[in-house]
């Protein structure tokens, strides 16, 4: 299938030259892949800006980079849903309060979103037992549980994240966005 392309001006720290325009293309297989896989390492898809692959971290894996995220000033500003077939999904961006330092994101752009900042695609399954039934966390909408006995499993590790997103300066797009593959 064709991919879709488009041209951004597009400005990174020390990889790109300042309005040196760069193509983005759609990879629908590389979002079939990380929507076919059950594995629960594979629950979060990032784009690493150095090296330029797309890769996966597990739930703590997850956790600890939004907390390193935050200890460099790059904050959680929107998190929206998104489908690929019947999975459900959420996208969650961050963006760094020094414009010139947020570069476009790989990640949203996979997932039908212009976007300046990081972001990831994060299953919405269970972060402590990888059910399919689990919904957001109500304290940073940045993490999903199914039960209150999951919660407080996964609570130690997940609890300094959403003690740290401010939700009142979150976007949250409820609207469901369906990612098509073809």
């Amino acid at each position: 299938p064709p991919s879709l392309a488009a041209h951004f001006k597009y400005s990174d720290m020390d990889e790109l030259l300042p309005g040196k325009e760069r193509t983005l293309k759609r990879d629908t297989s590389l979002l079939q892949e990380f929507d076919n896989s059950e594995d629960p390492n594979l629950l979060a898809l990032y784009h690493h800006l150095r090296d330029r692959s797309f890769d996966c971290f597990n739930a703590s894996e997850y956790n600890a980079q939004i907390l390193k995220y935050y200890s460099a000033n790059i904050r959680v500003c929107e998190v929206v849903s998104r489908r690929i077939r019947d999975n459900d999904y959420f996208l969650v961006c961050l963006r760094s309060e020094q414009e010139n330092a947020n570069p476009l994101c790989e990640v949203a752009f996979q997932c039908m979103r212009q976007f300046t900042g990081y972001s990831m695609l994060v299953k919405k399954r269970c972060f402590a037992c990888h059910s399919k039934t689990a919904k957001k966390c109500t304290g940073c909408q940045c993490a999903s549980f199914c039960s209150k006995e999951c919660m407080r499993a996964g609570w130690k590790e997940h609890r300094k994240l959403c003690k740290m997103v401010d939700l009142s300066s979150v976007n949250l797009d409820k609207e469901v966005m369906q990612i098509g593959l073809s």
